[in-house]
């Protein structure tokens, strides 16, 4: 199971700085404040333009260039916000914080490599932070270098073991690693921590189906439905199951959700097309 795209994204940091006094007045320290409160919302686009004006009085000041590259980070301008976070690091090179969001982009622009570079810059820098940690994991599961992965991704746990995406990040690689009640349990501490969390029950759903357990994996993969409607995974998923149990007019509403929840792209589009046009071919032959 590689990570869906830009994983990395569907996550926020749990670091943020405490609630501060927000300026009303247009200075430079006030749109800092602004732009970070805004990251916190979550409100990108704003929180992107504080920080623009921001780093017109405070051209010199890391946490300005930081904000910036979060903002354009989450805004998808993955070449603007390595810039942000490169320049960072320049006014701050003891900052661990500008190598995590700059191993962060690069990973999300597919160049693993140097994200694990610098995740291992931000981790000599501060050790104690999982955020790091986690993410130099997922970036091992998607280089399917999966006993790597477990290392590092329990080297976050021992960091922090209340993180419901380090446990994600465990059950990914143990799944791909095919063990796969390690994987069940990592999952099950994820959706413990972080209900609504609808990767973690995909992913939780895919154990279950691997460990013959199909109806659960129907329940899971409803779970991971209510919390992201939109998740054609896990409609095509439970369609599959529901084509097992031979619940043949639920799967194909499943099937049909597929298609209303994704672009003729993705991985999942052509197969849910194909099994709806079966389903159609039988209704013909029933019914000349």
């Amino acid at each position: 199971m590689r990570n869906p795209p830009r994983f990395f994204r569907s996550f926020r940091q749990s670091n943020r700085q405490r609630d501060e006094y927000v300026s009303p007045e247009d200075t430079g320290n006030g749109w800092l404040q602004r732009g970070l409160v805004a990251l916190r919302e979550p409100d990108y686009q704003t929180a992107l333009h504080c920080f623009e004006q921001a780093v017109k009085e405070l051209p010199d000041v890391h946490a300005v260039w930081y904000g910036r590259g979060m903002s354009l980070y989450y805004a998808r301008q993955d070449e603007a916000a390595l810039d942000a976070f490169t320049r960072a690091g320049q006014l701050q090179p003891v900052s661990h914080l500008a190598w995590y969001g700059r191993g962060m982009t690069l990973a999300e622009m597919g160049r693993e490599e140097e994200a694990l570079a610098a995740f291992d810059q931000a981790i000599e820098l501060q050790p104690r932070s999982h955020l790091a940690w986690l993410a130099k994991g997922m970036t091992l599961v998607n280089l399917q270098r999966w006993q790597e992965a477990m290392e590092v991704l329990n080297a976050a746990l021992e960091r922090h073991a209340q993180t419901a995406h380090v446990w994600y990040g465990l059950g990914a690689a143990y799944l791909q690693a095919e063990n796969y009640e390690a994987a069940l349990n990592a999952f099950e501490q994820s959706t413990l921590l972080q209900e609504h969390f609808d990767l973690a029950w995909y992913g939780k759903g895919l154990a279950l189906m691997q460990t013959s357990q199909p109806e659960a994996a129907v329940s899971a993969f409803d779970a991971a439905i209510e919390a992201n409607p939109q998740g054609a995974l896990a409609w095509f998923q439970k369609a599959e199951v529901l084509m097992t149990l031979e619940r043949f007019d639920e799967a194909r509403a499943a099937y049909d959700q597929v298609l209303q929840c994704s672009q003729p792209s993705h991985p999942f589009y052509t197969q849910a097309q194909r099994k709806l046009q079966e389903f159609e071919a039988a209704e013909t032959d029933e019914h000349p």
